[in-house]
């Protein structure tokens, strides 16, 4: 008789994480801010917003929505916990990367901020930079799974929003949402009206939810290989 194969889920390999308000803290980016400079509804998504534009006042909002995370990224500081369990993962063995719809040269940026994990912590960035559809389509964690030649039940996908959630579900990976609104040292996140109508259907869609990053330890403790 053949080893039993592992049921969906009841391992993890690899953990495939959000960055803006999972691995750096919630708000860097002021998102009302964004929409007001370019024009985007306050219940649209900003990325597909400007790609109704058409030239050039797509090309004009895309550069706006630059300057915007660059200048968030170079303010940013890690997620309490954020560092802590990258490091963690590193000694359980595990594959980590990085799954966001921001420019990879923001993420680049921010990641000069945090004191003890580098870019080179990773064995993988997918931003809007490749060739992918971004999150809530599915494309950017299969495209993590045949990078990594992983079984996509064995990818453990971490994110603070709704659309985090969707694209780990979308493509058949286990889900964590990271629910942000209690903020830390007892000050209140500020979210947006929209986000605030995702969060419970975030936690309705995800398999868990945590409030900080360091609860994933409990998660994985019996879904790691030995």
């Amino acid at each position: 008789m053949g080893e039993k194969q592992p049921r969906k889920h009841e391992r993890i390999s690899a953990v495939l994480f959000d960055f803006d308000g999972t691995l750096t803290r919630p708000d860097a980016l002021d998102f009302s801010m964004i929409r007001q400079a370019i024009g985007c509804p306050a219940d649209r998504p900003i990325l597909e917003f400007i790609e109704t534009l058409s030239s050039p006042k797509k090309k004009e909002a895309a550069a706006a929505l630059e300057r915007f995370e660059l200048g968030a990224a170079a303010n940013s500081v890690p997620n309490p916990g954020a560092e802590v369990i990258i490091h963690y993962l590193q000694s359980k063995k595990l594959h980590i990367g990085i799954l966001s719809r921001n420019m990879l040269s923001a993420i680049k940026l921010a990641l000069q901020n945090f004191k003890t994990v580098r870019e080179s912590d990773f064995d993988l960035i997918i931003s809007r930079d490749d060739p992918v559809s971004p999150k809530p389509s599915p494309d950017g964690v299969l495209l993590a799974a045949r990078r990594w030649k992983t079984d996509i039940g064995q990818i453990l996908v971490v994110g603070d929003f709704l659309f985090d959630i969707q694209a780990g579900k979308n493509a058949g990976a286990m889900t964590v949402f990271l629910d942000n609104s209690g903020g830390s040292g007892g000050e209140k996140k500020k979210i947006e009206n929209w986000k605030l109508e995702t969060r419970s259907l975030s936690i309705a869609e995800s398999d868990e939810t945590i409030s900080h990053l360091d609860e994933l330890r409990n998660i994985l403790r019996m879904r790691i290989p030995l």
